[in-house]
């Protein structure tokens, strides 16, 4: 066990270096200024829309994600009680896929949705995970290890997973699991955030809670023989991506108007973007919701109008497609707020919203809401 250091990638960064001074609000770089913008569509638009919206009872918790190309899964808390529920989109049938006393509060799904990571909390305050496959079927059960739990499924091979288990007094324990075998086994590893990069191969930030900094070298292991190789001497933060990309985002300096989002490919820098930055003026580094389409190489996220104060700017966020391969980008949308972003199995739909309350339909351009009070 070591001690938990919050490294992983969230929607904020820990940031342990001082950003002495302010960021001064700055136009987009002209690339992005000249980018052609497609008229917004508002939430309330639902004009030529097929899609049949979630009938909301009062146990209504939140949408999940998605459970199929064309269905999601979404949530009630009735009497102690938790209900995963499945809602197809165009034929607005809903069904029962998995419920349990106590409350589930999160779900994963593997790479191709053939099994589902379940984590629930008990009416003892216990936190157990089940992995169930696509008939809502436990194939896995596991419990005692933690008081919540992370999920990494692995994309290269649907049944393996790692797990972070996090224990009391800020510990946790790095697990890796075969669903397969129902096998699960301790990791020496001092990390909490993991992608992987490969069947064998996990990339990672290291750390030093001994000389804090907003940036850290980020390293490459394999889970079999515990070797480390260096991928690169300084990242803010790291994704990995099932079709063997992975993007890091890095500065020059705390003061810089614009971060840096690079694509790699066969290990080597292939394209790059520039993020304005909202300064926190705090320990936290701002990164902006996304979502990666692996079959099409369409990088989706949030985008900021111009680099400024996080608390306060509120001039809404362009929603953007960057086809990483084309090395070009369009403007969706705009929305008002940053908010969690999941595309579907088959790149047709955005999940749009802290509740996942509204799916964007990225061929007819149309945002509406999945919810129907």
């Amino acid at each position: 066990m070591v001690k938990w250091v919050f490294s992983g990638l969230v929607i904020i960064f820990v940031l342990t270096a001082c950003t002495n001074g302010s960021h001064k609000s700055e136009p987009l770089p002209k690339r992005l200024s000249d980018l052609l913008v497609k008229r917004d569509v508002p939430l309330s638009f639902f004009t030529g829309s097929s899609i049949v919206p979630i009938a909301v009872s009062s146990s209504f918790t939140e949408v999940s994600g998605w459970y199929d190309d064309e269905t999601v899964l979404y949530l009630e808390d009735e009497n102690e009680q938790s209900s995963l529920l499945k809602h197809h989109l165009y034929t607005g049938d809903s069904s029962v896929f998995f419920d349990t006393e106590g409350w589930i509060v999160d779900v994963n799904a593997n790479v191709d949705y053939s099994l589902f990571a379940i984590e629930f909390i008990n009416q003892q305050d216990e936190a157990s995970l089940f992995i169930v496959d696509q008939e809502g079927e436990v194939q896995m059960n596991i419990e005692g290890f933690g008081n919540d739990y992370t999920v990494y499924w692995n994309p290269f091979n649907q049944e393996q997973m790692m797990m972070v288990s996090y224990l009391p007094d800020w510990e946790f324990d790095v697990l890796s699991v075969d669903v397969s075998e129902e096998k699960i086994s301790q990791v020496e590893f001092e990390q909490a955030y993991i992608q992987w990069l490969s069947e064998t191969d996990i990339g990672y930030i290291k750390w030093n809670e001994l000389q804090p900094s907003y940036e850290a070298p980020l390293y490459q292991m394999h889970v079999d023989t515990g070797d480390e190789k260096l991928l690169e001497d300084q990242v803010i933060a790291f994704m990995g991506f099932s079709d063997r990309r992975y993007l890091t985002v890095t500065v020059d300096t705390v003061y810089d108007l614009h971060s840096i989002y690079t694509f790699y490919e066969n290990g080597e820098p292939s394209r790059q973007v520039e993020m304005p930055i909202l300064n926190t003026y705090s320990e936290q580094w701002w990164i902006p919701f996304y979502t990666y389409d692996e079959a099409s190489s369409i990088f989706y996220y949030l985008r900021p109008k111009y680099s400024g104060d996080y608390f306060s700017y509120n001039d809404g966020y362009e929603l953007i497609a960057y086809h990483v391969q084309a090395d070009s980008e369009e403007q969706l949308t705009e929305l008002v707020s940053n908010e969690p972003l999941m595309v579907s199995p088959n790149g047709d739909f955005l999940l749009i919203g802290n509740l996942f309350e509204n799916v964007y339909d990225i061929k007819e351009k149309v945002l509406v809401s999945v919810l129907k009070e």
